[in-house]
C-alpha cells in the first residue's frame, strides 16, 4: 500500500520553488532600467507616443466590435442560462446565497450583514472595491432570471447603439453580476469575456453603425447643417491600442507557455482531441491517421508559433505608419523643448542623488541654464529631421532601444540559467547550460538587429519585397485570417464554450477604415465568370479545365465584379434631396445609383427602378427590396415574407411620401 501511495503523494507535494535570490537584486535593476529606457525613448519622442495612443481613429472597426462581442456576450449567457442557469446561479442549485457570499463574497462577507446590514455608510464603497453581486444578497430563480433579462435587454441596447456609453456600461455592470456569483464553471473564454467586458467601457464605438449615429448623421441632413454627406465621427485610439496589446498578450503567453514534448512534436492536438470532454465527437481513428499522416502535427506547430509570434502585427503597423510620414513628408522627431528638459533634469536628479548635499541645487541650475540657452540662442524645432537635434535625438532613442535589448539579453541568460532543466538523455550541447544562456543572450541581440537590417534592406533595394513582407508577412490579412481559420477548426472540433466567438469577436479593433470599405465593396460584388472582371478564361482541353475547375472556388473568392445597382428615383426639391442623403448614410456597399427627375411630383413615395430597367417598384415594395441592400436592415431579412415588413423598413428609412 505504502509502495502504491508514495508516488501519489509526491505528484501531489507542492512543486519546489526555484530560489533566484542569487540574481533578485541586479534583475531588479535591470529591469528598471529596461522601465526607464523605454520612458526616455518616448520622452524624447513625445509624437510617437501621441500617435499610438491619443490619435483620433476611424470609428466603424470600434462599431463592428461592438456589435460582435455584444452577440458574444448574449450567446455566452444564453448558453449558460438554458443549459445550467438555475443549477449554476440560484439558490436553488448548487449554492445557497449565503454559501455563495461565504466562499466568493470578497469584502461583502465581513462588512454586510443580512440582517443589519453594514456598520458604516461608506462600508458600500468598500464593498464595491472587492468581488460584489447583489446575487449574494439574494438569489432565487425569479430574481436571478431577472437579471438575465437585465442582461439581455442592455446588451441589445448596446449591439444595435442607442445610448451605447450607457448601455455599455450596464452591460459590464450585469455581466459581473452573474460572474461573480459562481466562478466554478469559469473557462479561459469567460476570463478573456470579462476583461474584455471591463475594457469596452473606454471605447466610444456608438460613433458608427448605430442609432445614436443614425440619428446625429439624421439631424445634421434634416437640418441642413451639411450639404455632403456627414461623416462618422473619430474616436480616441487609445482603447483600441489596449484591445490590441491584450488580444496580443493572449496568444504569445499561452504560446510561450505551451513548451513541452508534445507541443514540440507536434502531438498535443492530437491528445487535446481525443479528451472526452473535449472532443465534439468520438473520432479517435480518423485523429490517430491525421497524426500519421503529419496532418495534425504540423497544425500544432504552425497555431504553436502563430500565437508565440502574432505581436509581430505591431511591427507591420510600425512599417505602415512610417511609410505614411515619409510619405506625407513628415517626421516624427520634433521634440518640444520641455522634453529634454525633462531628461536634463532625471539625469541629473540621479547623478547627485547619492552626491555631497550641496550638489542637491545643481538639477535646479542647470535647468535655469537650459532655458537660457533656448531663450538665446535655439531656434525652433526642425521639422524635417535633417538638423543637429533631430539626429541628437534620433541616436538618444534608438540608444533606449539598444538599451532595452541588452536588459532582454541578460534575462534570457538568467533564464536559461535557472529554468532550463536538460534532459537525462540529451546530448552534451544541451547540458552545458552556461553555454546555452550565452547563447540565449546573443541570439537576443541578433535576431532583432538582423530582422531590422533584413527590413531596411528591402525596403531600400527591393521594395516590392518590402512591401511583400509589410502586408503580407507583418500584416493583418495574413495573421487575422490564419486566426480566424484556426479559430473555426477549434469550434468544429472541440467543445470549448464561447472561447473561439470572445477570441474571434474582437478581430474587426484590428483593422482601419479603408479594410472596411473593402470589406463592404466585397460583400456586395458576386464572382466572376471566366474572362470577367480579371478572371482568366476557361481554356481548352480536358486537363486544363480539370484543374481549373480545382482552383474555380479561389478564382470565385478573388475575382469580383460589381453587380448591376439599383436606381433611387428622387425630385429636387429640398425634402427629396435630404430623403437621398439618408438613403446614402445606409448605403455601405454603394449598391443604389439615384437619378433625378425634375417632373416628379413633391412628396411622391420612394420609388426603385430595378437593375434591368424594365420594373419600377414605390413605397412599401420599395423598402422590402432594400432590405438586403443595406447591411443596417439585414436583422429584418427573415421576416421578409411577413405582411408590412417593407412599410417598416420605409419607416426606419425615413423614407415616407
Amino acid at each position: 500500500m505504502t509502495f502504491m501511495t508514495t508516488p501519489l503523494l509526491l505528484a501531489l507535494a507542492k512543486k519546489k520553488e526555484i530560489d533566484v535570490s542569487a540574481h533578485i537584486d541586479v534583475s531588479t535593476q535591470a529591469l528598471w532600467i529596461a522601465a526607464a529606457a523605454v520612458a526616455i525613448f518616448f520622452i524624447l519622442r513625445p509624437e510617437l507616443w501621441r500617435r499610438i495612443f491619443f490619435e483620433r481613429r476611424d470609428a466603424r472597426p470600434a462599431a463592428l466590435t461592438r456589435i460582435a462581442f455584444g452577440i458574444t456576450i448574449m450567446w455566452t449567457f444564453l448558453d449558460l442560462l438554458v443549459l445550467q442557469g438555475e443549477f449554476l446561479f440560484t439558490d436553488q442549485g448548487l449554492l445557497l446565497t449565503e454559501m455563495a457570499r461565504k466562499n466568493y463574497g470578497g469584502k461583502m462577507r465581513t462588512l454586510w450583514d443580512p440582517e443589519y446590514g453594514v456598520e458604516h455608510w461608506w462600508d458600500y464603497f468598500m464593498i464595491l472595491t472587492d468581488r460584489w453581486t447583489v446575487l449574494f444578497i439574494r438569489s432565487d430563480p425569479p430574481f436571478v432570471y431577472a437579471m438575465f433579462g437585465v442582461l439581455f435587454f442592455c446588451c441589445t441596447m448596446m449591439i444595435i447603439g442607442w445610448r451605447t456609453r450607457l448601455f455599455t456600461v450596464l452591460t459590464w455592470l450585469a455581466v459581473l453580476q452573474l460572474y461573480n456569483y459562481n466562478p466554478i464553471y469559469f473557462t479561459g473564454g469567460d476570463t478573456v469575456l470579462r476583461v474584455h467586458a471591463f475594457f469596452m467601457i473606454f471605447v466610444d464605438w456608438g460613433q458608427a453603425y448605430s442609432v445614436d449615429s443614425w440619428r446625429k448623421r439624421r439631424k445634421a441632413i434634416s437640418k441642413g447643417e451639411t450639404a455632403a454627406l456627414p461623416d462618422y465621427k473619430q474616436i480616441a485610439g487609445w482603447p483600441r491600442i489596449i484591445f490590441m496589446i491584450q488580444l496580443a498578450a493572449i496568444y504569445s503567453s499561452t504560446g510561450l507557455l505551451k513548451s513541452g514534448k508534445t507541443w514540440a512534436d507536434g502531438t498535443a492536438l492530437y491528445y487535446a482531441l481525443n479528451l472526452d470532454h473535449f472532443y465534439r465527437f468520438p473520432n479517435h481513428l480518423m485523429n490517430a491517421w491525421m497524426t500519421k499522416l503529419y496532418i495534425t502535427r504540423g497544425a500544432a506547430i504552425l497555431v504553436h508559433w502563430w500565437e508565440i509570434l502574432f505581436p509581430l502585427l505591431f511591427l507591420g503597423e510600425a512599417l505602415r505608419g512610417w511609410d505614411r510620414d515619409e510619405k506625407a513628408g513628415t517626421w516624427q522627431g520634433p521634440v518640444p523643448r520641455w522634453t529634454l528638459y525633462c531628461v536634463a533634469m532625471a539625469a541629473s536628479i540621479y547623478g547627485v542623488w547619492y552626491g555631497p548635499s550641496w550638489t542637491r541645487p545643481l538639477p535646479l541650475l542647470l535647468l535655469a541654464g537650459l532655458i537660457l540657452v533656448d531663450r538665446m540662442w535655439l531656434k525652433e524645432a526642425d521639422t524635417s529631421g535633417k538638423g543637429a537635434l533631430s539626429w541628437v535625438v534620433r541616436v538618444s532613442s534608438w540608444a533606449c532601444v539598444v538599451v532595452f535589448f541588452v536588459v532582454a539579453a541578460y534575462m534570457a541568460d538568467l533564464g536559461v540559467h535557472y529554468y532550463y532543466k536538460p534532459g537525462a538523455k540529451v546530448a552534451a550541447f544541451w547540458k552545458n547550460k552556461e553555454m546555452l544562456g550565452t547563447l540565449a543572450s546573443v541570439m537576443t541581440l541578433v535576431i532583432p538587429a538582423f530582422a531590422g537590417g533584413l527590413i531596411l534592406g528591402l525596403r531600400r533595394w527591393a521594395p516590392k519585397v518590402y512591401l511583400f513582407v509589410r502586408d503580407w508577412l507583418l500584416g493583418k490579412r495574413f495573421w487575422l485570417v490564419l486566426g480566424f481559420l484556426f479559430h473555426l477548426g477549434i469550434d468544429a472540433s472541440m467543445n470549448v464554450g464561447t472561447f473561439v466567438q470572445v477570441m474571434i469577436a474582437v478581430y474587426p479593433i484590428w483593422l482601419a477604415g479603408q479594410d472596411i470599405d473593402k470589406m463592404w465593396w466585397y460583400l456586395y460584388r458576386l464572382p466572376a465568370k471566366p474572362g470577367e472582371g480579371g478572371r482568366p478564361a476557361w481554356p481548352e482541353g480536358k486537363l486544363k479545365q480539370g484543374l481549373r475547375l480545382a482552383i474555380a472556388p479561389f478564382e470565385r473568392a478573388v475575382y469580383r465584379v460589381e453587380r448591376d445597382p439599383w436606381v433611387v428615383v428622387h425630385g429636387a426639391d429640398d425634402v427629396d434631396v435630404r430623403r437621398v442623403a439618408l438613403l446614402r448614410c445606409w448605403d455601405l456597399g454603394q449598391r443604389l445609383r439615384f437619378e433625378l427627375d425634375e417632373d416628379r411630383a413633391k412628396g411622391a413615395p420612394l420609388t426603385l427602378r430595378a437593375p434591368d430597367g424594365k420594373s419600377t417598384l414605390t413605397g412599401a415594395d420599395a423598402g422590402a427590396v432594400l432590405i438586403p441592400l443595406f447591411p443596417g436592415l439585414w436583422w429584418l431579412w427573415p421576416l421578409s415574407l411577413v405582411p408590412g415588413v417593407g412599410k417598416l423598413a420605409v419607416l426606419i428609412l425615413r423614407q415616407r411620401g
